[in-house]
């Protein structure tokens, strides 16, 4: 094997290893291993960037000195993500707030809100200025079980992620990651059977489900602790840029920008999630997902923010798209 510069690349050249894409904004693999090189491949390889290749060895003068040949070292494990400390009392505050017994959630306490503001306040200072912190969190919580809270535990984290890339006030940021914690509190009030349940709904089950915004809202509008901000995230969250949303059908700008982050980061943890009737999608056909709904479901440009907030990949990073790529 040698390391070729793509400048000096000649038709008929055949790689020794997988070539991916370098672009800060794309991860996808290019020409696979044993591909014979092209004229237009060789194009397409100068036009992404790409420097240097490694092609089999035959008769060619290589771009890297002969060296002798070393035992391959041990690939190093990946490092184990653990969860920080925050994120176990979230989790364990947010079990008990989601648990409205059998009566269900009627209103939230005082206590539960200074849990809920704590934890809003812990997400914002963890993930600011630590862009390793949401990624490595996100993988880690993929361990759990997907009940409701756990999953809105990591649309907060998600969305604060969102709301430092557009560069949100403060107190947008706030109330943006409040409205995450609590945007899916009105299942608490839904048929648990109907929220597990491992296949496709009835129309019925379906239209119930839909009540959750409005559960949710109603919830959080007594007692008068949140802000309309969070609010309208709560109730809009399931809008889509498009309006064949629920459960206003309202459309594009007139969707509040809090829902319309809530939008992504919902749908974006609910395909990468486990659910009892399907395996989860792969980091990258969601993203690819989201940036080709962006002006249907989502605001384009909030689903492009997203997209670099959330970037769970250094360069390089072997990943399949779901074309196969």
């Amino acid at each position: 094997m040698l390391i070729v510069s793509v400048d000096k690349l000649r038709e008929g050249m055949q790689l020794a290893d997988n070539v991916y894409s370098t672009s800060a904004t794309e991860y996808k693999l290019l020409y696979k291993k044993a591909t014979f090189l092209s004229f237009d491949m060789i194009e397409t390889l100068r036009k992404c960037g790409i420097k240097t290749v490694n092609v089999v060895g035959w008769g060619i003068e290589s771009d890297s000195p002969a060296q002798e040949e070393e035992p391959v070292p041990e690939k190093p494990k990946r490092p184990e993500r653990v969860i920080n400390q925050n994120i176990t009392h979230a989790l364990t505050d947010l079990n008990g707030i989601f648990d409205g017994g059998t009566e269900g959630i009627k209103e939230l306490s005082v206590a539960s809100v200074k849990r809920v503001d704590d934890i809003a306040d812990n997400i914002i200072a963890d993930i600011t200025g630590n862009s390793d912190f949401l990624a490595n969190q996100m993988i880690a919580l993929q361990n759990f079980d997907d009940y409701t809270y756990k999953h809105c535990l990591r649309v907060a984290m998600l969305s604060a992620g969102v709301c430092a890339e557009i560069g949100l006030s403060a107190d947008e940021k706030k109330d943006i990651v409040l409205a995450g914690l609590l945007h899916d509190i009105g299942k608490s009030n839904i048929d648990h059977e109907i929220i597990i349940k491992p296949g496709k709904l009835t129309d019925k089950e379906f239209e119930e489900i839909k009540r959750h915004p409005l559960i949710g809202y109603n919830i959080l509008k007594k007692g008068g602790h949140f802000s309309p901000n969070v609010l309208s995230g709560v109730l809009f969250h399931q809008e889509k840029y498009d309006g064949t949303g629920y459960p206003t059908g309202i459309s594009g700008k007139k969707i509040p920008l809090v829902a319309r982050i809530l939008s992504v980061c919902d749908v974006f943890d609910a395909l990468t999630s486990n659910r009892p009737y399907r395996k989860p999608w792969s980091v990258a056909e969601t993203e690819e997902y989201i940036l080709g709904a962006g002006g249907t479901h989502f605001d384009l440009d909030v689903a492009t923010a997203f997209l670099h907030a959330f970037n769970p990949y250094p360069i390089g990073t072997i990943v399949t798209l779901s074309d196969g790529r």
